[in-house]
């Protein structure tokens, strides 16, 4: 009877010891998550801010009476105001993206596209992304037909691209982003690469520039936050992200989509 109770007993322990461990990992992943939350609501609003009051003051200007603007003053408040509004529509589709990770009802939406036509368009949208910048040329590097298709969710694939492109804008200051893709590049992928000649990555911080921060302290600026969501995507087409270890003249960064 003695020998009953204690395995009892021993059972019961195990028991409570397998829901107290399971407790405390689903009150950490909740913790975890509210920290991710709000490190990532305090980058949007930092983010957000800067392109709203830059339109501000350009709606300001425009309400001033016996305004006279030239014609090359006209030119760059178009650019300003096409620059911000694509920096907010990327943020917008970035709070989309963010809380919808980890949604297990998510289903991606698979359909035939061009990766010459898509790159196109995405360098096209972010042309006004360097209408500070001069000395910047936004270039398209064709190794593939037009005719070539893939299939992929191609909202996914363009949200991605425009966040390595507006990226790539941000932090080079003069020469070119270059954009371009392939099949050479790792059999049986699509090859879709971003290149710029701006300051390069350090070294220390490559090796987890796309992991998904633990912390909110683990997480550098705003541009590892927009990596580290891209990886998340990449992965979820089955794809992903990696720096080119040989590209030594700024930074050049692989996005790897399965051919299907």
């Amino acid at each position: 009877m003695e020998i009953v109770l204690i395995i009892v007993l021993a059972f019961a322990l195990l028991g409570m010891t397998y829901l107290y461990n399971k407790v405390r990992v689903e009150l950490r992943t909740v913790k975890r998550s509210d920290f991710m939350m709000r490190a990532f609501l305090r980058n949007y609003s930092h983010e957000v801010h800067s392109p709203l009051k830059v339109i501000e003051r350009i709606a300001d200007i425009m309400l001033e009476k016996d305004l006279y603007l030239s014609k090359n003053e006209k030119h760059d408040m178009g650019d300003q105001l096409h620059y911000n509004v694509n920096v907010i529509s990327l943020l917008l589709d970035e709070v989309m993206v963010f809380t919808d990770a980890d949604a297990k009802s998510h289903q991606l939406k698979d359909e035939m596209f061009s990766p010459n036509a898509l790159c196109r368009r995405c360098l096209e949208a972010n042309m006004h992304n360097t209408y500070l910048r001069d000395q910047v040329r936004l270039n398209f590097q064709r190794d593939m037909d037009d005719e070539f298709f893939v299939k992929s969710d191609r909202h996914v694939v363009d949200l991605i691209l425009n966040k390595l492109l507006l990226n790539a804008c941000k932090f080079t200051e003069k020469g070119e982003i270059t954009m371009g893709c392939n099949i050479t590049e790792r059999n049986g992928y699509l090859t879709i690469f971003v290149s710029d000649t701006g300051v390069g990555i350090p070294e220390q911080r490559k090796d987890n520039l796309f992991s998904w921060f633990d912390s909110p302290d683990d997480m550098m600026d705003e541009a590892e936050q927009d990596l580290s969501i891209c990886q998340r995507l990449a992965v979820k087409l089955g794809g992903g992200l990696e720096i080119d270890p040989n590209y030594m003249n700024g930074t050049r960064i692989l996005l790897f989509l399965p051919l299907k």
